[in-house]
């Protein structure tokens, strides 16, 4: 059954969209200098992973600030197409990795059965996403060239960034974001 959402709701998604798109790009404004900075030291990919956990933010944003089926994916989805829109460099790809990371995030909240909106399907978002994302990584950039280490290397710095950002950023936020709700009711 399709859930209805209110209009305050789909407001706040425009706005989580306007904002992480903004995020999004300034992630890959920080790529590219990291790429540039690392890649002599054969350490640019690496680069990428550490802050690849900013470009996943939006679905547990999402999710979280709206409690409801598939907010996670259309978060992520949205601030993806904010993204391209602002003019990411990375063009009308990032639709499908927004799809992906968001149904990766979206994954945490099934496994709880929608009926947790904390710190665990937080963590279990930033496993799917990270595992989602990386395979999709690893067809589209030919990472199998690469020796298993480094591929081992690629995924667990991808999961300590998703995990940083998507689970520990945004918790920290939904803490201020509840305090502010008590204190305004104060």
């Amino acid at each position: 059954m399709l859930q209805k959402w209110s209009l305050r709701e789909v407001v706040l998604l425009a706005f989580l969209a306007f904002l992480f798109g903004g995020v999004f790009m300034g992630a890959g404004f920080l790529n590219a200098t990291l790429n540039i900075l690392l890649t002599p030291l054969g350490l640019g990919l690496i680069g990428k992973q550490v802050i690849f956990g900013m470009w996943t933010m939006a679905a547990p944003m999402a999710a979280m600030l709206i409690p409801k089926k598939g907010s996670a994916i259309l978060g992520e989805v949205l601030a993806a197409l904010a993204e391209m829109i602002y003019g990411s460099y990375f063009g009308p790809g990032v639709l499908l990795s927004g799809f992906i990371q968001g149904l990766g995030t979206e994954l945490g909240f099934i496994v709880t059965g929608y009926k947790r909106y904390d710190y665990l399907p937080l963590v279990y978002g930033a496993i799917g996403t990270t595992i989602f994302s990386f395979i999709h990584t690893y067809i589209k950039y030919g990472f199998h060239v690469y020796p298993w280490w480094m591929i081992t290397t690629l995924f667990l710095v991808r999961l300590l960034s998703v995990m940083f950002f998507g689970v520990e950023v945004v918790s920290f936020v939904m803490k201020l974001y509840n305090k502010s709700q008590r204190l305004a009711t104060l």
